[in-house]
């Protein structure tokens, strides 16, 4: 028999011969390992805040590559930019829908994440959004949206409750950025104001402005004991070092990632006369914290951004679901996510039913002495 099965093998055609012998060598596990589940990453690149959560991703998933057991798919992250812009956001998700990727972390922006939801739904693939804070895109139609963090409502509900005392708020100004998000948080906040009694002035600026001298000239008019701003961090800058040239003694309320020492640098505050409210444990919370911070400033040579442990957690749950899932498909998947439980850095996170999250968290930062002061935690139980 032998001599017969080595004249046939040698009859073979060289291609097929090659494949034979390559499975021949191959076991299942061998195999298994050279494939790779693709998880889409989607937000605006040229933003410093979306490109460090962009690499806290990445960082993410090589650390799970690296621990996975033989046998296990490996991970690949497929980035792009949609640059915050909301055809960008839908052409993009078109595209992912095409590829292979069995889910999709974003998009970065609420405004976004929002425009490209529909797309995603009708092709049936997880999206999990690490910062997009407004209600509206939870309350979307479809199964396959999840937060990654709490409610602007119920931020900006707490948030009042804790400085209407302690600035004896009579009078606020609420700008917001025409931004679906800030457009959402400045509502609840002026909501939950004037069912306390506080009278509202309300303006709104571009969210490409870096002109506030109309509602600032305004509020210097007017003298508000609070300025909430609702927008970017390039923005809340702006707004901030132009409190002092103008002479307004309101305290500042910010909401967008300022809470870092580069942030008070580039606007020189030392007082304690700005606020910051923002989802997730303090950044001091434990020494996981910190860990992070020292791996990701070894690898990419700079302090991570405010937001981007976000992402460094959501590639961590997504991870926990394709493994529950036991396939990477994406409609077992989008199941999976409704029942994995993960300790993230920024939050323990889990899924209300309808793609919340449960028990968020926030942190309201003041200044003090040129740094960020702890002054609240927020546990807002849903």
């Amino acid at each position: 028999m032998l001599p017969l099965f080595r004249s046939a093998m040698l009859r073979l055609p060289t291609c097929f011969l090659a494949c034979l012998l390559a499975c021949l060598h191959l076991n299942p596990l061998q195999a298994q390992e050279n494939r790779e589940v693709t998880i889409a990453f989607v937000g605006p690149m040229d933003d410093p805040d979306a490109a460090s959560g962009a690499q806290a991703a990445q960082m993410a998933i090589d650390e799970i590559n690296a621990a996975r057991p033989r046998g296990a798919l490996a991970l690949r992250l497929n980035v792009q930019n949609d640059k915050a812009d909301v055809r960008l956001a839908q052409y993009f998700a078109r595209y992912l829908s095409k590829t292979d990727a069995v889910a999709v972390i974003g998009h970065w922006t609420s405004t976004a994440s929002i425009a490209a939801a529909p797309i995603y739904t009708e092709a049936g693939i997880a999206q999990l959004a690490p910062i997009s804070w407004s209600s509206l895109f939870s309350m979307l139609p479809g199964q396959n949206h999840f937060q990654g963090v709490g409610s602007d409502d119920s931020a900006m509900r707490h948030t009042l409750q804790y400085l209407m005392p302690r600035l004896s708020l009579k009078k606020i100004m609420v700008i917001d950025d025409s931004a679906v998000l800030g457009v959402a948080m400045a509502d609840s906040f002026e909501k939950y104001a004037r069912a306390a009694g506080i009278d509202v002035l309300r303006q709104s600026v571009s969210t490409q402005t870096s002109d506030f001298n109309p509602p600032l000239l305004l509020a210097r008019q007017e003298r508000p004991e609070l300025i909430l701003f609702t927008g970017r961090g390039t923005q809340s800058a702006v707004i901030a070092r132009n409190l002092k040239r103008l002479g307004i003694t309101a305290k500042l309320l910010l909401t967008g990632p300022v809470v870092s020492s580069q942030f008070l640098e580039r606007t020189s505050h030392t007082d304690e006369d700005i606020y910051a409210i923002v989802p997730g444990l303090p950044k001091e919370n434990s020494g996981r914290m910190e860990v992070f911070r020292k791996r990701y400033t070894a690898l990419f040579h700079r302090e991570p951004a405010p937001f981007a442990m976000f992402a460094y957690d959501c590639v961590y749950v997504m991870a926990a679901a394709i493994r529950l899932a036991g396939v990477p498909e994406r409609q077992r998947i989008i199941g999976a996510l409704r029942e994995v439980s993960h300790n993230g850095l920024m939050q323990p996170m889990a899924f209300n039913p309808d793609g919340t999250l449960k028990n968020p968290v926030f942190t309201l930062y003041q200044t003090e002495q040129g740094r960020w002061v702890v002054r609240k935690l927020v546990k807002a139980g849903n």
